[in-house]
């Protein structure tokens, strides 16, 4: 078997126990590279560090050296006839799977990482308990099944047939709680060695077998599989089926190089020299695999997304050819989307509502060609939201005047489009409006709803600037008429101001389809009326809703549900207008529709305290609104349903944070001011998260951080 990386020999040791050991060989070894230059070299050792670390706790010290010099006739008659000496057997198998991997060079671009310092204090802890593995007291069942896995592994087609995994475990009834513990570590070394040649598919299925989800939440086991396996599990979704077209003794070295293609995009453009050398090795084998072709494919594009080139396209069109040939797929499918839309052959819509859920493409070549579609859009705030990070680690990638729209400051008489729960600022917002309307009691009430007037404007209005009524409404009306917001126009055109001549040119130059041509028809003192007497008798709900793309709720501050929601196109023309006298939706649609605008983290926290908390009717609090969960939130909030009522967080308060990635959080705190929770949300501003007691766990450095960078308590919800 093949499954342990030769963490010792890089390292230059022989297998131990003894961390103490391996953390001075890897200072030693460490003192000998250059780690800026020597980039690869370094990841090749923190990855040997990593799994010497981990195959610690699984070695039984036998009191004398390992003989270096054992034969592989030795090794593979210990196959054969396993030796009565259980630390004999460790040695073979120990030198066994040194002599097969020194057979092939696989260098690694590892995605998961480990801070050396959160080791260390998890070492310190005396309540750590370290796997053990072949011991002893060690049954038949371990031992069968430690060959029933070779003998699997030696097989070379066990990536990907669930059906394969299935029957190596079809005997679990018979183990005992110990020989689960034992069979368990051992599927942990197979992973941390393998997981790169593993479907998503089979990874998922050995996880979901033993429960390995649960060791993230056991955080303080000091299990060290438990700081990986989250990444581990995010493999891409590529296909195994090509193996059979693959000799044996190849297969391992060719999925490796394939996984580092695809992670060779991490930080942008890959670099060329690694970049060829993988592609060389997996051409080596197969020219056949879908999945390279198509890393290839996002390889061209990442250098010239705009297809500027003609070397380009045509490459593009070649490589398109090949998948046709093979069999189209999801990947290639959204790369010809792609590319038809910058040939003007296709719509921009087309690119930005496919579905990436299954597709085999780096995150950075996805946010790199959405970031494309939205800069040509000119949509500022989607750019930066695509762009930004990747500017910062690939800049070399963006034109200059590309670069100047991620600099390009948001307007700030109103309101833009962001997606839910990504922007700090709509928070510091919905503060604001929260202390000025006094949060009623109901959930859907308007005072609870998400604003985005700006800080500025709220604080000319707290100030009480004291101007006669009609001059400042002079003065708003003004300034929804010349605003940069589409939504602020139409409102000025349609309910404000209807006798103002320019709202023939505003139809013509922003609306399309039907509402312009309901505009044109209407008779607009006909519409309802709207008392709109400054741009603060109104709120917006801007949001990117499945089947409408692109909306705009727009609400009185004296009423639950939207007078007019405004549905764009993907160039910012207003295409409809859902509301009395307008296009009216179905009551039940309309309502669908109102409610997908609210998913919002001011919302998802408020349910969860509010109406789970300090509520006697979670059940069907949450059966009504589970619109505000994730599927695992959903299932932990079912499972924790029969907790006492939280009674202490009637007067508790709650603060905003984000870690180093600007990732939003809430803390929620008691009536004593105590931290008890941490809630994260997903992009759709659902819960994802609720890390607590009895709840899911976080990392205590992480949990640390985010205290720290926590802003002052709210003591409304």
């Amino acid at each position: 078997m093949r499954w342990v990386m030769n963490c010792w020999e890089i390292l230059g040791l022989e297998p131990t126990s003894d961390k103490k050991k391996i953390k001075r060989a890897y200072a030693a070894k460490l003192k000998t590279i250059n780690v800026e230059d020597e980039a690869i070299a370094f990841q090749k050792l923190k990855e040997a560090f990593d799994s010497a670390i981990f195959l610690a706790g699984t070695i039984i010290e036998s009191g004398r050296p390992i003989e270096k010099t054992t034969t592989i006739a030795a090794i593979e008659a210990a196959d054969e006839e396993p030796p009565n000496d259980i630390e004999q057997k460790v040695e073979l198998k120990t030198s066994k799977l040194e002599h097969e991997k020194t057979q092939q060079t696989v260098q690694n671009n590892e995605e998961i990482t480990f801070e050396q310092d959160s080791f260390e204090r998890k070492e310190n802890n005396q309540s750590i308990t370290k796997p053990e593995i072949i011991t002893q007291s060690q049954t038949n069942n371990v031992e069968h099944f430690d060959h029933k896995l070779a003998a699997l592994y030696d097989e070379m087609a066990f990536f990907s047939e669930v059906e394969k995994w299935t029957l190596l475990f079809s005997d679990d009834l018979e183990w005992s709680i110990d020989e689960h513990g034992d069979i368990s570590d051992i599927m942990k070394g197979f992973l941390l060695a393998n997981y790169r040649v593993l479907s998503k598919q089979v990874i998922e299925y050995i996880g979901e077998f033993f429960d390995f989800d649960s060791l993230i939440k056991d955080y303080k086991s000091g299990d060290y599989f438990c700081y990986t396996w989250a990444a581990i599990k995010q493999v891409p979704s590529f296909s195994f089926d090509i193996y059979q077209n693959i000799q044996l003794e190849q297969r391992i070295a060719y999925f490796t190089d394939r996984y580092e293609l695809f992670h060779l995009f991490d930080n942008g453009l890959p670099d060329q020299a690694l970049w060829q050398e993988r592609l060389n090795s997996c051409h080596a084998v197969t020219t056949k695999d879908q999945d390279v072709i198509n890393l290839q494919i996002a390889h061209l594009l990442m250098n010239d997304f705009r297809l500027e080139q003609e070397h380009t396209v045509s490459s593009l069109n070649e490589l398109f050819a090949e998948v046709l040939a093979l069999n189209e797929t999801n990947t290639s499918g959204f790369f010809r989307t792609y590319y038809e839309w910058v040939k003007n052959e296709g719509s921009a819509n087309a690119v930005l509502i496919y579905d990436k859920s299954e597709v085999t493409i780096p995150t950075t070549t996805i946010d790199l060609l959405t970031g494309y579609v939205y800069f040509r859009l000119k949509r500022h705030s989607r750019v930066k939201e695509c762009w930004a990070e990747l500017a910062k680690k690939d800049p070399a990638l963006f034109q200059s005047k590309e670069l100047a729209m991620l600099q390009v400051m948001e307007p700030t008489q109103g309101p833009l489009k962001r997606e839910k729960g990504v922007g700090r600022n709509i928070w510091a917002v919905c503060l604001i409006l929260f202390a000025l309307f006094k949060i009623g009691n109901s959930l859907f009430r308007l005072e609870e709803r998400n604003s985005y007037t700006t800080p500025s404007d709220i604080q000319s209005f707290v100030s009480g600037e004291s101007e006669s009524k009609a001059s400042y409404f002079i003065d708003e009306v003004s300034d929804l008429k010349e605003s940069e917001n589409l939504y602020d126009q139409f409102l000025y055109y349609f309910f404000i101001n209807r006798e103002d001549t320019d709202r023939d040119t505003f139809v013509e130059e922003h609306l399309v389809g039907k509402a312009k041509e309901q505009a044109k028809q209407m008779v607009v003192s006909e519409l309802p009326k709207i008392t709109i007497e400054s741009k603060y008798d109104f709120y917006s709900s801007p949001d990117n809703v499945s089947e409408y793309g692109f909306v705009t709720a727009l609400n009185l501050l004296d009423e639950e549900e939207p007078f007019i929601i405004l549905q764009e196109t993907n160039d910012e023309k207003i295409e409809n207008v859902y509301g009395e006298g307008w296009e009216l939706l179905p009551q039940d649609k309309f309502e669908e529709l109102w409610a997908d605008i609210q998913v919002r983290p001011i919302m998802s926290q408020k349910f969860f305290v509010v109406y789970y908390l300090l509520s006697d009717e979670r059940d069907q609090n949450l059966k009504d609104h589970s619109e505000y969960v994730t599927d695992n939130v959903k299932q932990l909030l079912e499972k924790n349903s029969e907790i006492p009522k939280a009674d202490e967080f009637e007067g508790g308060t709650w603060q905003i944070s984000q870690d180093d990635e600007d990732k939003l959080y809430t803390i929620i705190n008691d009536e004593k001011h105590d931290h008890r929770y941490i809630l994260s949300y997903d992009t759709y501003g659902r819960l994802e998260h609720i890390y607590g007691e009895n709840w899911e766990k976080l990392d205590a450095n992480k949990t640390k951080l985010i205290y720290d960078k926590a802003e002052e308590e709210v003591g409304v919800y």
